[in-house]
């Protein structure tokens, strides 16, 4: 009778000590079980809003520079030189993407969604929080090994996700080629018009 009981209360205990804690965006291991309770339910939505309002910024720069450039080429370029100019672009593909929040999910892989069971639950319990002297930066360690940034924003003083410093710089470059892309693409056409 002791073993039943006991082969029903423990796996109980186990499912409950590793279970995910309420998040939100108050404090960084708050802003963190807020965002793997978004991504277990698979809400890009949620996840979208919990990311750094800078990141999506940059992301909204990204979105409207390529669309606006692969608008033109489309539109303005002349039909021999359109195939080249998108196939530099990626034939238009994240342009056609209907905003910022699905280009981010069309590369993140956050975006997946990750089912918690007992195990990974437990390795995805927050094992340490280091705070940056700044007091906007933070860094969150799970049991599991992952890190994940967070960043206060100076807005609202809510805690965000962010990407890591190499990813930031990634996200920077892309950014970057995209409105060099369109200042192209319209210098190309201002040539264009005055043939």
């Amino acid at each position: 009778m002791l073993r039943r009981v006991l082969a029903l209360v423990v796996p109980a205990l186990l499912v409950a000590a590793c279970s995910i804690p309420e998040g939100g965006q108050g404090a960084p291991t708050a802003a963190y079980y807020r965002l793997i309770q978004v991504r277990a339910a698979g809400d890009t939505d949620q996840l979208w809003e919990l990311l750094d309002p800078e990141v999506r910024r940059s992301f909204r720069r990204w979105h409207l520079a390529e669309k606006i450039a692969v608008n033109e080429i489309r539109t303005n370029y002349p039909e021999a030189d359109k195939a080249e100019a998108l196939k530099a672009m990626g034939d238009g593909k994240r342009a056609d993407l209907p905003d910022e929040k699905a280009l981010f999910v069309s590369l993140s892989h956050l975006a997946a969604p990750e089912q918690l069971e007992s195990l990974s639950a437990f390795s995805a319990r927050v094992r340490s929080e280091e705070l940056a002297s700044d007091g906007v930066h933070a860094t969150i360690r799970t049991w599991g090994g992952d890190e994940v940034p967070f960043v206060k924003s100076a807005d609202d003083g809510q805690w965000y996700a962010t990407l890591p410093s190499a990813e930031l710089e990634r996200l920077k470059n892309f950014v970057d080629r995209a409105e060099l892309n369109l200042r192209r693409v319209r210098a190309n056409l201002e040539k264009l018009s005055r043939k």
